[in-house]
């Protein structure tokens, strides 16, 4: 055993000045602990008295919904429906149980016994045959104790899993693996599934088809959205619709498939050798926040880790109710030495002013994931020096004010969200013209301060973004009721003295030329500030347009032969009549329409759908 030396005796002035000094330290960041903490204690209070109070009013017109419904089946059983309209209401209350909270579906699943889809060999079906043979029910009603049970590897149901499991190509194989991470039964957002595989490098860019030579062009995400419809066609996952939506939004896994996935996937070695708050997988090179509220030291004892190459701190819950926060900046120390890191979430973190100047120094980094983080106040200067990136998303981060102009630099930048266009004059904020270099660009989302957004030099710098498919727009300072509208008197004035007139107004305010690119699908509009719009915004090729909010009180203008998804959603002073409305869509195919009271005799359903079975869904 060693030997403890003697301590040197100290000066007792000295001594007591030092341990007054430390004191009056301690004390202080006692005071300035305890002072955050009760803060935080405060803030999550009142959001759980407010969230608690929006559960109540969802409950109340949830069980309203129910209720007309439940007529609308009596109804029908009593005068004896159509199998047309009993496949409608069968829609309406597969959505309504699709809203249900997990635990409870789960727990009311495996009170009941039904058919398993393993048995008959339903897994190995095409997803026509899937839909048709087998409803989506048959998943949830899997007995506890066959997936439980001591022989559940002898079972004929586990036996055909792993054939078609072992059908499945070695790279599909692992994506599927990859749900092994996340609770059982719970909503996962696609998008998050496949920003995961392409972390993992799972999925690449094709060019071109290696057989015949043609030109493909399809990109990762692509190629990620070919996989789910797999995982999807062949039963391993079910598929979740946003509300009325044609396409996939969450996807799920239920239970006995995930305990069958789980025996299978022991030969991979992917197995959670972490703490349950945390999922850590093979070789250290994956971290994902399961259920941590506050993030405090958890970062800094996988700090040492420099083989990660995803780390998903943030909130993966479909729910923005799920709150995450950093006890301190200084936490994100951590990120240091993770210079293999290829997929970075920090999604719905509160606390976060800054990203740490280090960030910069992962240039493996594809993805960066900034969505919701409310404080984050600044996006490094340096961001440049990212060159791999390839997805970079700063929605919901209200605080920014500006964009760092090393945006530009960004040359492989396939998706831009969140970007910021707001009254800054310095010369080093970012601007739409410094972006025309992002020639890989398909997707971006503009938030903006500005009702002159976008002005003709603006509509030439996107013009130039030759692979644009994506683009949405946000106003903010949106003018409610009873707020002052800065329409031009001249158009006002038509505006309100010939509102059914407004079709043959000229566009002179906003010029017709230059438009958008011809590459662009999707345009989304939010918070619009003017009554009409111009048709400069609509882009010839243009099929699915989305208006939310704002002073529209016109589609004249913009009227379209190409759009074949339309969506408007509270739009109170947006006035037409559905056969006025029908000429200028000729070929729309679907439409959903929100609180939009002044849209006349418009045939939407009960959700505010319509959608034209003549020719066809999308």
């Amino acid at each position: 055993m060693g030997s403890i030396s003697k301590p040197r005796p100290l000066d007792n002035q000295a001594t007591t000045t030092s341990i007054a000094s430390t004191t009056t330290i301690d004390n202080n960041d006692y005071h300035d602990r305890a002072a955050a903490l009760s803060n935080m204690i405060r803030q999550d209070l009142i959001f759980m008295k407010k969230a608690m109070a929006e559960v109540q009013k969802y409950a109340d017109q949830m069980n309203l919904r129910i209720k007309k419904t439940c007529e609308k089946f009596e109804e029908l059983e009593t005068r004896g429906g159509s199998e047309r309209e009993l496949g409608k209401l069968k829609k309406t209350v597969k959505k309504f149980k699709s809203q249900i909270p997990s635990k409870f579906r789960i727990h009311y699943a495996d009170s009941e016994q039904r058919p398993n889809p393993w048995l008959d060999g339903s897994i190995n079906r095409s997803s026509n045959q899937i839909h048709a043979n087998n409803k989506a029910d048959d998943h949830d009603n899997i007995s506890q104790s066959l997936r439980e049970g001591p022989k559940f590897e002898q079972t004929t149901a586990f036996e055909q899993f792993k054939i078609s499991f072992l059908g499945l190509n070695s790279t599909l194989r692992v994506c599927l693996l990859c749900f092994l991470r996340f609770p059982e039964m719970v909503a996962i957002k696609k998008k998050l599934m496949i920003h995961w595989w392409i972390g993992e490098e799972l999925l690449s860019p094709i060019p071109m088809d290696q057989k015949t030579g043609l030109l493909l062009r399809k990109t990762a995400e692509d190629l990620g959205n070919e996989f789910m419809d797999e995982l999807i066609a062949k039963g391993f996952i079910e598929p979740i619709y946003k509300n009325c939506s044609l396409v996939v939004d969450c996807c799920r896994m239920w239970p006995h498939i995930l305990s069958a996935l789980t025996i299978v996937a022991e030969r991979f070695v992917f197995r959670p050798i972490c703490p349950p708050s945390f999922a850590q997988y093979y070789e250290n090179r994956c971290l994902l926040n399961i259920s941590e509220a506050i993030i405090d030291d958890m970062l800094e004892k996988f700090s040492e880790v420099n083989r990660l190459k995803i780390l998903y701190l943030g909130r993966w819950q479909s729910s923005a109710t799920h709150h995450i926060e950093v006890a301190d900046n200084k936490i994100l120390h951590g990120l240091k030495n993770m210079n293999q890191l290829r997929f970075l979430s920090l999604r719905g973190i509160s606390m976060i002013t800054m990203l740490p100047s280090f960030i910069l120094q992962l240039t493996n980094l594809k993805i960066l994931d900034l969505i919701a983080c409310h404080n984050l106040e600044v996006v490094p200067d340096g961001i440049g020096l990212l060159k791999s990136m390839t997805h970079l998303d700063m929605s919901e981060c209200y605080f920014l004010d500006h964009m760092p102009k090393t945006l530009g630099s960004l040359l492989q930048l396939e998706v831009l969200k969140g970007f910021v266009i707001g009254q800054s004059t310095d010369k080093k904020s970012c601007t739409i013209h410094d972006l025309i270099k992002l020639s890989k660009i398909r997707k971006l989302s503009i938030y903006t301060s500005s009702k002159e957004f976008p002005t003709n030099k603006q509509v030439c710098g996107l013009q130039r973004l030759k692979a644009l498919q994506k683009l949405k727009i946000s106003w903010s300072g949106c003018i409610s009721q009873g707020e002052t509208d800065d329409t031009p008197m001249q158009v006002r004035a038509q505006v309100q003295g010939h509102t059914t007139n407004l079709r043959r107004l000229p566009t002179s305010y906003w010029s017709d030329d230059p438009k958008f690119p011809c590459s662009m699908q999707k345009l989304v509009l939010e918070c619009f500030p003017m009554m009409i719009i111009s048709s400069s915004l609509l882009p010839a090729n243009l099929k699915q347009l989305y208006i939310r909010g704002g002073q529209l009180s016109d589609l004249g203008p913009i009227a379209s032969t190409t759009v074949n998804k339309l969506r408007l959603k509270y739009l109170s002073k947006l006035e037409m009549h559905w056969t006025e409305f029908r000429t200028l869509f000729p070929n729309l195919i679907y439409l959903e329409k929100v609180e939009c009271p002044t849209l006349a005799n418009f045939p939407c359903d009960e959700n505010g759908v319509w959608m034209n079975n003549s020719q066809g869904f999308m």
